[in-house]
């Protein structure tokens, strides 16, 4: 599935971006969002080194605050990330000393075969041409080498249950394309990968979160203020929780030792 027309490309925004990032004021809830939910990117970590012991280079496509790409520096990787939010890019440098690369996919100043691993967690659902981007990871990931790639699940219960209402179509204007387990398999291992792992996952959220999400799909204006209004009365901002609604697809993948490019 895509959306047609495609009204808004956001590595297209986030080029013309010039407001600083400001984890304390404008963007302090986006940036909580992305602190709650580090436990589950965190698992990212943990299984991509049973299958890389020997760590080796890594790249993350879209790093965004560098959190995770931070993890992975720790744990013994030497870290690369695109990431063409300027402002973003200039607070995860000077807050984590990361190396970034302000830029998308493709980037031709990485040479093939330079990584031994790449992570491209929740951005191939933003990109306008999913397969031209996989084919340029295979050309950056060795052979032999994994990659992981995580994206919204459109063949789950919760889906077949909302339709339209489900959260990613409804409210994510930047989602262009929508994947199942099969169709996203199929991309991967047409353009130069073999899927090792696919674990259905879900999110940690806050109770806030939750009730925010529950009133974008009502689609109903009263009950979302309504709910806004709980949450903030009781504070629950503060009280996180784990679901997993299988909505979420996270597959570890292997560089085919002769890529086969379609």
């Amino acid at each position: 599935m895509y959306a047609n027309p495609q009204l808004v490309v956001d590595c297209e925004r986030f080029e013309g971006e010039q407001r600083p990032f400001d984890p304390e004021g404008a963007d302090r809830q986006y940036f909580q969002k992305q602190l709650t939910q580090m436990p589950d990117y965190e698992r990212v970590v943990g299984v991509l080194n049973s299958f890389c012991p020997q760590r080796g280079r890594l790249l993350e496509v879209g790093s965004y605050l560098g959190l995770l790409l931070d993890r992975f520096r720790e744990t013994g990787w030497d870290t690369t990330g695109l990431e063409p939010d300027r402002p973003v890019a200039t607070w995860s440098r000077a807050r984590f000393g990361l190396h970034l690369l302000e830029q998308t996919l493709p980037c031709p100043e990485l040479a093939d075969g330079q990584f031994d691993a790449a992570v491209m967690l929740h951005v191939i659902e933003h990109v306008p041409d999913p397969g031209s981007v996989v084919r340029e990871l295979r050309r950056l990931v060795r052979p032999g080498g994994m990659l992981v790639v995580e994206t919204p699940r459109f063949d789950s219960l919760l889906f077949h249950l909302l339709g339209r209402r489900e959260r990613s179509i409804n409210n994510c204007p930047g989602h262009i394309y929508f994947f199942t387990v099969p169709t996203l398999r199929r991309l991967l291992e047409q353009n130069g990968f073999v899927v090792d792992r696919v674990d259905l996952v879900g999110r940690t959220l806050t109770v806030e979160r939750l009730l925010y999400n529950v009133g974008l799909v009502s689609r109903h204006a009263g009950l979302q203020r309504l709910l806004g209004r709980l949450a903030l009365a009781l504070r629950l901002d503060r009280v996180r929780l784990h679901l997993n609604f299988r909505d979420m697809q996270r597959m570890y993948c292997r560089a085919k030792q002769v890529a086969r490019l379609t």
